[in-house]
């Protein structure tokens, strides 16, 4: 928690805001990013209505997980409802990695961390071609199919990550828009991006969720963004954005939404 309060410390002290942009490339995503949100607010309310159904569950499943950070044990049962209250994302931040997968092409899409399926249902709304969708725990992954089924783009990869993903990437030539937010950890995190980064070009974008949440995953971010092939960055200190290429310009944003 004192990390994290630190770390939110400094990112209100950096953070910039539109008249700090002066790549145009930047300055008109962000505007347009501004007005998806406002105009968006309460987000999709057939998604909104499947999200609220979960908070409002007091059924209880056996758990299996492979990340860091776990408030229970493997095996041990949780509530769905507090599954929902802790781990989904925010309606504002389901819009953000919706509206940057609608900024690539969007054919092939991966969300890294199913979960109950929230910000899987708003990425699928938007691909164009297929979205594989990779969970850990089985118990999980039968949960999001229950409603991500009549998304015929949509694939659930169940299974530990470590092994899945790679398996997946074989028979992939390119990815489009990606979404790291499962195992929040410095090398798990650092593996599945390097697997990934062969098969991105110069379109994709890659969010990195909960950046700032650990010494291991401000480490991972920072690196990653510093490498040759991540040409600039933004964060929104709940996740980062990375993009490889952004019409020939070099940046690092700090922004809010």
């Amino acid at each position: 928690m004192l990390f994290h309060s630190w770390e939110y410390f400094l990112y209100f002290l950096l953070k910039e805001d539109q008249h700090s942009i002066h790549s145009p490339f930047f300055f008109k995503l962000y505007q347009n990013l501004k007005v998806f949100l406002r105009d968006n607010r309460r987000g999709n309310p057939e998604i909104e209505q499947q999200r609220n159904t979960f908070l409002a569950s007091q059924e209880h499943i056996k758990r299996i997980d492979f990340g860091a950070g776990s408030r229970w044990g493997n095996g041990q049962t949780q509530q769905v409802g507090s599954i929902a209250k802790k781990a989904t994302t925010p309606v504002k931040f389901s819009l953000l990695y919706q509206f940057l997968c609608m900024s690539t092409p969007a054919h092939t899409v991966m969300d890294l961390g199913t979960s109950l399926g929230i910000n899987t249902s708003y990425l699928a709304s938007v691909t164009n071609g297929y979205l594989y969708s990779f969970e850990g725990d089985p118990t999980l992954g039968l949960f999001a199919k229950s409603h991500l089924n009549r998304f015929e783009q949509v694939k659930i990869i169940t299974g530990n990550l470590d092994e899945t993903l790679g398996f997946i990437l074989q028979n992939i030539e390119h990815v489009d828009f990606v979404l790291i937010d499962a195992n929040h950890r410095y090398l798990p995190t650092m593996d599945y991006f390097k697997k990934i980064a062969p098969k991105l070009h110069e379109n994709s974008i890659v969010v990195i969720a909960d950046i700032h949440w650990s010494k291991e995953m401000s480490r991972a971010w920072n690196e990653i963004k510093d490498m040759p092939s991540v040409s600039s960055s933004i964060d929104f200190f709940e996740c980062g954005v990375l993009f490889f290429n952004a019409q020939g310009v070099n940046n690092d944003y700090i922004l809010s939404i």
